[in-house]
C-alpha cells in the first residue's frame, strides 16, 4: 500500500490533476511518507524475527525508506521555492505548515531504528563491518535530519503565530498539529537514547509535552465540532434539495 501511495497518487498528479505552484502546500508530502512509515515500521519489527527473515526485513526497510525519503526531501525545495513566491496559504491551511516535520522526522527515526538493528543482523550474515557502518550512518544521518526539522519546526510556529493572529478557522486539517510533531518527537528520543546527549532528551521532552498540548486541543474541538454538526461537511451533498444547516463559523 505504501508503494502504491506513493507512486500512483502522484502519477494521477501529473496525467489527471491541476496544479500550480502558487497552489502548491506540504499536503503533497502526505502520499510520499507512506513508505518512510513502513520504512520505520521494519526497523521496529526486525529484531523480533528470525536471522534470515529479519535480514530480509531490514534490506526492505532501507529500500522503503529510499524509495520515500529523497523525493520527500525535493518537495520540501519546492515548497521553500513556493512560499518565497508567492507567501503563505490562505488560513483554512494553515495547519499544513507542521506538514514539513513529517517526512524530517520519519527520516530520522528510519534511519536510528534500522541502524540500531543492522549490526546484529549484518553480523548473522557475515556482514559485521556494513552493520556497524549502518549503525554509524543512522546516528550521523540521524543528527543532520533533527538539525533540518529544527528549522522547518521554527519556521511552523512562526507561521501559526501569524495565522493565529489573523484569525485561525478551525477544521480536520488542524490534526495535521499532531502527528509531524509525533514523529519528531520521537526521532529526537530516539537520538537521546542512542548518543545520551541531554539535549535530545530535554528537547524531546518539551516536544512530548507540546504533542500532549495540541493532541487535547484538536481532539476536543474535534469532538465539539462533530457534535454540533458544523465539521463534518460532505461537498457532494451541498446540492441537496433541502437547505443546509447553516452555523457559525469557528474561529479561534
Amino acid at each position: 500500500m505504501s508503494l502504491a501511495s506513493g507512486l500512483v497518487i502522484p502519477y494521477f498528479m501529473f496525467t489527471r490533476q491541476d496544479h500550480r505552484i502558487e497552489r502548491m502546500t506540504a499536503v503533497w508530502l502526505l502520499p510520499i511518507v507512506a513508505a518512510e512509515v513502513a520504512a520505520a515500521s521494519a526497523g521496529s519489527l526486525a529484531p523480533h524475527l528470525a536471522t534470515s527473515e529479519a535480514f530480509s526485513v531490514l534490506m526492505l526497510g532501507y529500500a522503503l525508506w529510499a524509495y520515500s525519503t529523497p523525493l520527500a526531501m525535493s518537495v520540501l525545495v519546492l515548497l521553500f521555492l513556493r512560499l518565497a513566491l508567492h507567501k503563505l496559504p490562505e488560513s483554512d491551511m494553515g495547519a499544513s505548515a507542521w506538514l514539513a516535520l513529517g517526512p524530517i522526522g520519519t527520516g530520522a527515526l528510519g534511519l536510528i531504528l534500522l541502524g540500531d538493528d543492522a549490526p546484529a543482523i549484518f553480523a548473522a550474515n557475515d556482514l559485521a563491518d556494513v552493520g556497524r557502518t549502518a549503525q554509524g550512518v543512522g546516528i550521523v544521518g540521524g543528527v543532520i535530519f533533527w538539525g533540518y526539522g529544527a528549522w522547518w519546526l521554527g519556521l511552523a510556529v512562526l507561521k501559526t503565530i501569524r495565522y493565529i493572529r489573523q484569525g485561525l478557522p478551525f477544521n480536520l486539517g488542524w490534526w495535521g498539529f499532531t502527528f509531524p510533531l509525533a514523529v519528531y518527537a520521537m526521532g529526537t528520543l530516539a537520538l537521546g537514547r542512542t548518543t545520551h546527549l541531554a539535549l535530545f532528551d530535554v528537547a524531546g521532552s518539551v516536544l512530548v509535552i507540546c504533542l500532549a498540548v495540541f493532541w487535547s486541543i484538536v481532539a476536543s474541538r474535534t469532538a465539539h465540532g462533530a457534535w454540533r454538526g458544523y465539521l463534518f461537511v460532505s461537498p457532494c451533498l451541498k446540492g441537496a434539495s433541502s437547505p443546509p444547516v447553516k452555523f457559525e463559523s469557528d474561529v479561534v
